[in-house]
């Protein structure tokens, strides 16, 4: 392993005019919030003159340098120096404010890097995602317009922090930055040397994510079969899947999909082994790795793949011909697309779309792991795939109102990814369900549904089932869809809040409406589904913690069944909660009936 270390200054590690440090589109976005960046800026600030401080460490790729731009690839340390670059913006825009021109265009030239071209580019090339916010900032000086809220951030709080600086006080903090701090500069002259040290590095205390650790060992493995191609196509693929994943957690998709792959639930803390294990058993030149010898003698291959031949024909990656790397990341990128319109309720089907998003309001993560698969499947057709996306809302909005563990959903869809690709896949899936006990019978449902909490998070879940009751009394004809969560709104009809002197004063006493108790009783019973129904935004504003009489005026004006029928009350007291309760749990079973 061929290495050049060196320990330099800020100002030696950006003084290189031709250099432009190079961040691969399969990288993740940049991602350090507040915290980080404040705590980078703290540690500058309270640095003495005759201290040190070790930014830490940057890991480059480097080959031979040329006298026209050179760009390394930043294998590691990314988000460090995206921040040093907005952090020595930040000075020259405040120095510019501040009239000191010659200072702010020698920070300038720290920033930027021409070629024999005598272009000017951004001293650091970010990925696809984020690259355009790093040009507008650096080349044409655009704060606010930028698409990355935690670059946003970060340029606009250091540029607010350093404004507030006296002169000398900036020039100090300056100097302590660029003079003071040091960086060690990492140049591995191989790929797979880079990966690899990377991944070494990282496993060694530091906390990584997964997914960096994976690309990083998938990167390796394509540098070590040292065909150029076979690595620049792997990047490029996982470039794309990071693109796919933007704003989700790849963590987690990475999670479901080893547990699809194995048929089982993997925690987050086996993910990388369980990768790895699965990896260098089924893909071709494994046994360029290092660790390749090492999971040969472990028993998990014969432990974990005794149903190997089944879970492989379900996903179309067979252990009895091994694959490329080739073709099991491009299998990635397909499931990460079909992830991202399951996660954001945006298949290119509307019927289908629908009952994604009914998933999603409902809290149902766990389906991703079988959904993103059996979505991708051209045997089933689309009236198939939304009969039994209809019956898996039943099982999981049934076993969150009866409360089962959640811990058994990751295991139920990881074995339903076996039944993908059978002939009446339905009733299969609705056998092996009801043979485990997975689902709650009618009688347990009844028990549970009307005293449910729906509350914090399951806010949406309570509009799914109001929503789902407001389809079923006008007779399931599709020809109405109420309107997304921005325009029609939960409402309470006993208000969250009775008791204090501000909602008295304003809003009339409810706490004295409701009778004896109502204080330890409203907080049992506002979150009950009958103390529920939908409103428009405007008579939600107009009916908000009103008492009741005046609410129904509100009510009558509603073009919703469930929310204009509450105007022929005279009173709703918890006795109606409970009245309210009882007939939504009646239709709830014809609806999610099983």
């Amino acid at each position: 392993m061929n290495i050049t270390p060196n320990k330099l200054s800020i100002a030696q590690l950006f003084a290189t005019p031709n250099e432009q440090f190079i961040v691969p589109s399969y990288q993740r976005r940049y991602a350090w919030g507040y915290n980080q960046y404040c705590a980078l800026y703290e540690d500058i600030d309270m640095l003495k003159e005759n201290d040190g401080h070790l930014f830490g460490m940057i890991i480059l790729h480097t080959s031979f340098y040329t006298a026209g731009i050179n760009q390394p690839e930043l294998v590691d340390g990314q988000q460090r120096m995206t921040t040093l670059v907005l952090f020595l913006k930040a000075f020259e825009y405040v120095y510019r404010e501040k009239g000191k021109e010659d200072k702010a265009n020698e920070i300038k030239k720290m920033i930027i890097c021409k070629g024999l071209d005598d272009i000017e580019r951004p001293k650091i090339k970010l990925g696809d995602l984020d690259n355009k916010d790093i040009e507008n900032l650096v080349l044409k000086n655009q704060f606010h317009d930028l698409e990355n809220k935690n670059i946003r951030f970060a340029i606009n709080d250091y540029i607010k922090w350093l404004t507030e600086l006296e002169i000398d006080d900036l020039n100090r903090l300056f100097f302590k930055l660029t003079n003071i701090a040091v960086i060690i500069r990492l140049d591995v002259g191989m790929a797979q040397d880079a990966y690899k040290l990377f991944e070494t590095i990282n496993n060694r205390g530091l906390k990584l994510k997964p997914t960096d650790i994976i690309k990083n060992f998938l990167l390796g493995h394509a540098a070590k079969i040292n065909q150029n191609a076979v690595l620049e196509e792997v990047k490029n693929l996982w470039s794309k899947v990071i693109v796919n994943l933007d704003d989700l957690d790849s963590d987690d998709f990475l999670r479901q999909f080893m547990s699809s792959i194995l048929q089982r639930k993997i925690t987050m803390t086996l993910l990388v082994v369980e990768f790895k294990k699965y990896y260098l058993k089924n893909v071709e030149f494994a046994e360029l790795l290092g660790e390749f010898e090492y999971y040969q003698e472990d028993d998990y291959f014969e432990d974990d793949y005794e149903n190997e031949e089944d879970t492989l024909e379900d996903i179309e990656i067979k252990n009895e011909n091994q694959f490329t790397i080739v073709e099991f990341l491009e299998k990635l990128v397909k499931l990460s697309e079909v992830y991202r319109k399951i996660s954001l309720a945006k298949h290119e089907s509307v019927k289908i779309n629908r009952k994604l998003r009914n998933l999603n309001q409902i809290l149902s993560k766990s389906t991703y792991i079988f959904l993103m698969h059996f979505l991708l499947e051209s045997k089933h057709t689309e009236r198939e795939k939304l009969s039994v996306l209809k019956y898996i809302e039943t099982l999981m909005l049934r076993r969150h109102i009866c409360e089962r563990r959640t811990n058994e959903n990751d295991d139920i869809f990881s074995k339903l990814v076996g039944f993908i690709g059978n002939d009446d896949i339905l009733n299969k899936i609705k056998n092996y369900i009801n043979e485990e006990g997975y689902i709650p019978d009618d009688n347990d449902f009844e028990v549970y549904f009307p005293k449910h909490q729906f509350k914090g998070k399951l806010i949406d879940r309570a509009k799914y089932v109001l929503e789902s009751i407001e389809y079923f009394k006008r007779g399931n004809t599709d020809e109405l869809v109420i309107a997304s969560n921005q325009e029609v709104h939960l409402e309470h009809i006993i208000p969250q809040t009775i008791s204090t002197k501000k909602s008295k004063l304003e809003y009339g006493n409810w706490e004295e409406y409701l009778g004896e108790k109502s204080i330890s009783k409203h907080k049992k019973y506002v979150n009950f589904i009958g103390n529920m129904t939908l409103l428009g935004e405007s008579l939600n504003i107009q009916a908000y913690n009103n008492p009741f009489a005046k609410k129904k005026g509100s009510y009558k004006v509603s073009n919703l069944l469930i929310t204009n029928e509450l105007s022929h009350y005279s009173d709703f007291k918890f006795s109606h909660v409970d009245k309210r309760s009882e007939t939504f749990t009646e239709i709830a079973l014809k609806i999610w009936k099983i």
